[in-house]
């Protein structure tokens, strides 16, 4: 579908922050969980190629939070999909970082705003407020100048201390004219700790039920007053959703506490190419799921289940059966990790993987090729994708054959990631539509 700029969308707002750990995640889910709780219907979104801050938007929305990511998608594709999600339901966008960081330090490219301007969605600004003051209001003055002001919508002051901090701030951001939609003080069960990647991955510890965020959301935000915002913005969608064709392929995916990032659009784009998605555990089950067409490994932590991945032999071997017997197997990052001789951690013990990589995975203390890439292929077909891990693999200057991978901000190139038979390893995360000629090749998809 090619969409020009103009192109009205549904109801949608978009989630900015002046830097990242704003509470933008935060804001995304007590406005998922309190408008469901009114029957307002939510699509949540995020920015950029994250995978941890979905996983939270999930726990309080019924419908699965959706990646729109500019450089993965492209304009038309982000625009298209944006439509397609929100037919009947208002788009809450979660940015990434600030809202003007982006991949470039002198453009709007790759960023929050960026996303706004092509969607046509406001912004709302979750604003870091437990140590601010009068001068919160000069900072936001240059955020209305750069972004223009009607592209502003409202503010949420983010970690006040109590009423009279929050009237403090409204009184001095009054000049600024902009609304503010809400005051969240700091509440223990809305401390989600930080990790290497982003936030602590929801599946590791217990979030609070979705009455409960909803109840601290219509205490804390003006519901009503995001209602009317996207109300304010409704259209038609004009986008049909396409049927695919019954499942004919079963293709098994590593789904756990160790293997879990996967966008949803990539999801959907497997099941609309007839894949049957068969889950399972490289932790905990036993075996590989049976009468297999193909297996998915996806990202995560494996990392911090070593010795329980080591421990499960039986899995292993068999997966290594079943790759050396030509079984075709995509893999990525947390899934190279898991196919590698072995995964070293930071305090050096080395666990046994699964063999079909050859090399050790190390531990690193700090991030590895992080950022947007081009993966090009020996064809010379390149696909847009990105890296972000803090791990090596110690094979790759004497085993890497799948392609070259070069970065987008640097230039820098390196040959990377791990192909034979019916393997395919890479650090590389891909956006499968974008990708998808060499994706049904690799699972043995007839299109």
């Amino acid at each position: 579908m090619k969409t020009s700029p103009e192109t009205s969308l549904p109801a949608g707002m978009v989630l900015g922050g002046l830097h990242g750990s704003s509470g933008k995640t935060v804001l995304t889910c007590l406005l998922l969980a309190g408008l469901e709780a009114r029957g307002f219907a939510v699509q949540g979104f995020k920015a950029g190629p994250d995978y941890l801050d979905q996983g939270f938007h999930n726990s309080f929305s019924r419908r699965p939070s959706v990646t729109l990511d500019p450089w993965l998608m492209g304009r038309d594709e982000v625009v298209a999909e944006a439509a397609r999600r929100t037919g009947n339901a208002t788009g809450i966008l979660e940015g990434v970082m600030g809202l003007f960081d982006g991949s470039s330090p002198s453009s709007d490219a790759g960023s929050t705003m960026e996303l706004s301007r092509w969607l046509g969605w406001p912004v709302v600004l979750c604003v870091p407020a437990a140590k601010a003051g009068r001068s919160l209001a000069a900072a936001l003055r240059g955020f209305l100048s750069e972004a223009h002001p009607e592209r502003i919508a409202g503010v949420v002051l983010n970690g006040v201390s109590g009423d009279s901090h929050t009237d403090y701030l409204r009184e001095a951001l009054r000049p600024l004219e902009i609304p503010v939609l809400g005051a969240i003080p700091r509440e223990s069960m809305l401390e989600w700790p930080e990790r290497y990647l982003g936030l602590q991955a929801a599946q590791e510890y217990s979030l609070p039920s979705c009455a409960d965020l909803a109840a601290f959301a219509e205490r804390t935000l003006d519901l009503d007053g995001f209602q009317s915002l996207a109300q304010a913005h409704t259209a038609e969608s004009s986008v049909a959703e396409k049927a695919g064709p019954a499942p004919s392929r079963r293709l098994a995916i590593a789904k756990d506490e160790a293997f879990h990032f996967y966008y949803a659009n990539n999801i959907d784009w497997l099941r609309a190419e007839g894949c049957e998605l068969i889950p399972f555990s490289p932790l905990h089950s036993r075996s590989l799921p049976t009468d297999l067409d193909a297996i998915l490994l996806g990202g995560g932590f494996p990392e911090l289940f070593g010795s329980v991945l080591a421990d499960n032999s039986g899995l292993r071997r068999e997966l290594k059966h079943a790759v050396d017997s030509g079984v075709p197997c995509y893999a990525e990052c947390g899934g190279l990790m898991l196919l590698a001789d072995a995964l070293v951690d930071v305090d050096g013990r080395r666990f046994p993987m699964a063999g079909c990589v050859p090399g050790e995975v190390v531990m690193t203390r700090g991030l590895q090729h992080f950022g947007y890439c081009t993966a090009t292929e020996r064809s010379g077909v390149a696909h847009n994708g990105h890296e972000f891990h803090h791990s090596a693999w110690r094979g790759e200057a004497e085993h890497s054959n799948a392609w070259r991978v070069t970065r987008r901000r640097t230039g820098a190139a390196r040959g990377e990631g791990f192909r034979t038979g019916g393997l395919h390893a890479s650090y590389v995360h891909l956006y499968f539509p974008n990708s998808a000629d060499l994706m049904r090749a690799q699972l043995g998809i007839l299109s």
